[in-house]
C-alpha cells in the first residue's frame, strides 16, 4: 500500500496548525492515523489532527480535505496514489480574516458531547484549537437518562484547557420543555458558577411525571447570585424569555 504523510501549516507564518482533517480512500472510506480523533455525530466525517498526519491508502485518487476554524479558507485537494511509497504533502491554510486583530473574539457558549463521544476530554483539548475559539463553554444538561459525555466535567474553569489567549468554562443549561424537541418555559445557560442549580431539566426532560416547576426565572436568580452569567438559549424561544428579559435577568443571547 502506498502512503500519505501530510503536515498543515499558516500560508503566513508556517507555523504548524491543529485543524480538521478529511482523507477519503479510492472507495470513499474515511482515512485515519491509528489513535486519532474522530469525529462523532451527524455531517462529514472527519478526524482531529495537531498538525501532522499520515495514514495508509490503496492505489487510486484520494480526496484530501482541510478545515480550520472560519477564519482560514478550506483546502481541497485531490492526490494520486501510487501502489507502494510515499506521497508527501505540504498544506498551507490561508487565513482570510482575523477577527481578533479587530477586537472581536470568536467562541462557543453552548456546546454539548452526546452520549456517543467516547473520549470527551481528547476532544475538549482539540475543539476550542480546531475551531479557533477564544471562549469555550460546555454544559451539563439533564434529558431523561441519557448519559451525555460532557457531563462528567466538573463546573468552572478548566484551568488544564485554557490558556493566556483561550477560556474553557464549564457550565449548566437549565432547561423546560413540554414534548419532545419542543420548548415550553425555554432553555438558559449559566456560566461562571461555582454549583450546579437544581433542577437542571423540569417536566417532560426528566419523565412523563416530573412537575413543570420551578419557573426558570428563579434558576437565573440562583445563577446571579453565584456570580453566573445568563445566556437565554436558542434565539430566545419558549415562554418564559420575555418575562425573564423584561425583569433584567438575562446577560445575553445565543442567536442560533
Amino acid at each position: 500500500m502506498g502512503k500519505i504523510r501530510g503536515v498543515i501549516v499558516d500560508a503566513e507564518s508556517g507555523e504548524k496548525l491543529e485543524a480538521k482533517v478529511q482523507i477519503l480512500s479510492p472507495n470513499g472510506r474515511l482515512l485515519m492515523p491509528q489513535g486519532s480523533l474522530e469525529k462523532r455525530g451527524p455531517g462529514e466525517p472527519f478526524f482531529y489532527c495537531n498538525g501532522d498526519f499520515e495514514v495508509d491508502s490503496s492505489r487510486g485518487q484520494v480526496d484530501v480535505t482541510v478545515e480550520r476554524g472560519t477564519e482560514y479558507t478550506p483546502h481541497h485537494s485531490a492526490v494520486q496514489i501510487d501502489k507502494m511509497g510515499t506521497r508527501d504533502l505540504r498544506i498551507q491554510l490561508k487565513r482570510w480574516a482575523d477577527l481578533p486583530a479587530e477586537g472581536w473574539y470568536p467562541g462557543n457558549t453552548h456546546i454539548h458531547y452526546d452520549e456517543k463521544e467516547t473520549r470527551p476530554y481528547d476532544r475538549l483539548a482539540y475543539d476550542a484549537k480546531v475551531e479557533t475559539y477564544n471562549v469555550t463553554a460546555v454544559s451539563i444538561l439533564e434529558r431523561w437518562d441519557l448519559d451525555y459525555a460532557s457531563n462528567k466535567f466538573p463546573l468552572g474553569v478548566m484551568t488544564d484547557y485554557s490558556t493566556a489567549h483561550h477560556v474553557v468554562d464549564v457550565g449548566e443549561e437549565n432547561r423546560h420543555n413540554d414534548t419532545a424537541g419542543r420548548f415550553a418555559y425555554g432553555h438558559v445557560m449559566f456560566l461562571r458558577i461555582r454549583n450546579q442549580v437544581d433542577p437542571v431539566s423540569r417536566g417532560f426532560l426528566v419523565d412523563d411525571f416530573n412537575p413543570d416547576f420551578p419557573p426558570l426565572c428563579w434558576a437565573c436568580d440562583e445563577a446571579r447570585e453565584q456570580g453566573g452569567i445568563v445566556i437565554w438559549c436558542h434565539n430566545g424561544q419558549g415562554m418564559e424569555a420575555p418575562i425573564a428579559a423584561a425583569l433584567g435577568k438575562l446577560d445575553a443571547f445565543n442567536l442560533f
